[in-house]
């Protein structure tokens, strides 16, 4: 009986180890979801752009249909990026901004009893290019993602009924949008029964809000902050049009990552890949064309439109112990441990016996 147990199993071992052995994989595989190149919403996939577009990538960038020069994604930034409405036209890329962008800001003005989208400073002293609010969002609502939020700044002064009926409206205009809006500190618990986000028009730990306008006048940009306990203010969000580029590496200067080549010498050939490749980290990347030629000179223009030159200095040192002076007490042990690290590793075997 025993015997025929212990056969039983041998037999049932080698059935398994057989199955095991034969090869079942199918000779075409066939994906069960369809997978992409990660490559922006807002980026473009026109062939003329392909080996820029490779090139940008490696510096957290990206170009549009149109040729402009973004960020891959918000997430750089460490802030959400917001772009700011002053009319019914908007750039290429809104409308596949969902990597770009959180949503939209819009200054709006009471004038003659109609709600209008005006371009003006952070305090209204200079207003131009009035819209009608209604026209404006009956542009931007096609264009819209689900999760987009729309940010609101009234006019100063408005009475609580004036208010009342400008977010009436808005939730209106925008239906099933997040609504925020920027009023001041006696209209904030208004703005909050009516159903909607308040941010203030000055610092507060409570809420939300616009900074003052010498701190965000670059870039034609808004920023809205939060202040922690400490009263210390972080940016939460860059309200920007014309330049989203240039507000994104205002607000973090590691925003673009480091050149992926270095230039030893003043290229006889530069084009837009080699500069999307060795530009410095602080360089204005939708000038390209004017960069091309001040490459070629040993130059580049920065993003605050200096020219500057392009330095070898900043390619990694080969030898960092030349650094030291031969004098130094640390000089010995770096180029000790520099050749260390640059020791063969092997896998032989050594028989290591102790001094005596």
């Amino acid at each position: 009986m025993l015997l025929l147990r212990t056969v039983g199993l041998y037999g049932l071992l080698i059935f398994i180890l057989w199955g095991c052995a034969v090869d079942k994989r199918p000779d075409q595989y066939t994906s069960a979801i369809a997978v992409s190149g990660s490559i922006s919403a807002h980026a473009s996939h026109l062939s003329q752009y392909k080996d820029l577009q490779k090139a940008l990538k490696y510096r957290n960038l990206s170009v549009t249909d149109a040729g402009q020069i973004l960020p891959i994604n918000q997430s750089v930034c460490n802030a959400a990026l917001f772009y700011r409405v002053t009319q019914a036209s908007f750039p290429q890329y809104v409308g596949k901004h969902q990597d770009l962008l959180s949503g939209f800001y819009i200054d709006v003005a009471r004038v003659d009893h109609r709600w209008l989208v005006v371009d003006t400073d952070n305090d209204f002293s200079a207003v131009s290019n009035q819209q009608d609010l209604t026209e404006v969002a009956a542009s931007l609502m096609p264009k819209m993602m689900r999760q987009d939020t729309i940010v609101i700044r009234p006019e100063p002064g408005l009475d609580s009924s004036s208010l009342t009926d400008l977010v009436q409206t808005a939730k209106s205009l925008f239906l099933g949008h997040r609504l925020q809006f920027v009023v001041a500190k006696h209209q904030l618990a208004l703005v909050n029964n009516l159903a909607v986000e308040p941010l203030s028009t000055t610092p507060s730990q409570s809420y939300g809000f616009i900074a003052a306008t010498n701190q965000t006048s670059d870039a034609r940009k808004r920023m809205l902050m939060t202040m922690d306990s400490f009263d210390v203010a972080d940016p939460t969000a860059i309200v920007v049009d014309s330049q989203p580029l240039i507000a994104c590496m205002q607000a973090n200067k590691h925003a673009i990552l480091s050149p992926t080549q270095n230039v030893t010498a003043a290229p006889l050939k530069v084009d837009a890949v080699l500069l999307a490749s060795v530009l410095p980290t602080n360089a204005d990347f939708n000038r390209l064309s004017e960069q091309q030629q001040l490459l070629s000179q040993g130059q580049y223009l920065s993003i605050n439109n200096q020219q500057l030159s392009y330095r070898v200095g900043n390619k990694p040192l080969s030898n960092r112990c030349s650094l030291l002076k031969k004098g130094d007490e640390n000089y010995q042990y770096c180029i000790d441990r520099q050749q260390d690290g640059d020791t063969v590793i092997t896998t032989k075997k050594y028989i290591m016996k102790k001094q005596k």
